[in-house]
């Protein structure tokens, strides 16, 4: 249900942006998309900055991303108005899905929990967890849909 809204919002957030309409990803549309990332992302810590692209219907972008076994993680994407249909996967470091949204939509979000439990007393940062974060094009109205993925760790 909470999914459901977050895509609704997303939606009615989108068609009062005209900053992330379609044509090539620019300033105006990276602000545009950043806005609509930051109603729709949970608050907590941004990991690095927001990453932007755009892809052709059928393309795939692979991101490498070195998270740590002990976070959480929330991986939103939101694209353009020419997107119809965009998916989201993360893969562990042998290739292997970890989680995937493939839901028919334009603002897919994952999350990924931490694979390794410790204590509040023994809680050591830093333990490595090679993912590859996927973007994957499945529909686009236009040569291209532009598009921007947050990463926030949660505490």
């Amino acid at each position: 249900m909470l999914r459901k809204g977050l895509v609704c919002l997303a939606a009615i957030a989108a068609a009062a942006n005209p900053a992330a309409s379609a044509a090539k990803l620019n300033d105006e549309s990276r602000e545009g998309i950043r806005k609509l990332l930051q109603l729709v992302a949970p608050s907590g810590d941004e990991v690095g900055e927001t990453r932007f692209g755009e892809l052709a219907a059928g393309q795939i972008v692979s991101i490498p991303f070195e998270g740590d076994r002990t976070a959480e993680y929330y991986m939103n994407v939101i694209c353009d108005d020419d997107c119809v249909n965009v998916d989201l996967a993360v893969l562990d470091a042998s290739g292997v899905e970890i989680d995937t949204d493939d839901a028919d939509d334009n603002a897919p979000v994952l999350n990924i929990q931490a694979d390794e439990y410790r204590s509040v007393l023994d809680k050591p940062k830093g333990i490595p967890r090679p993912m590859t974060i996927e973007v994957r094009m499945k529909e686009c109205n236009a040569d291209t849909c532009g598009y921007g993925l947050r990463i926030t760790q949660m505490d």
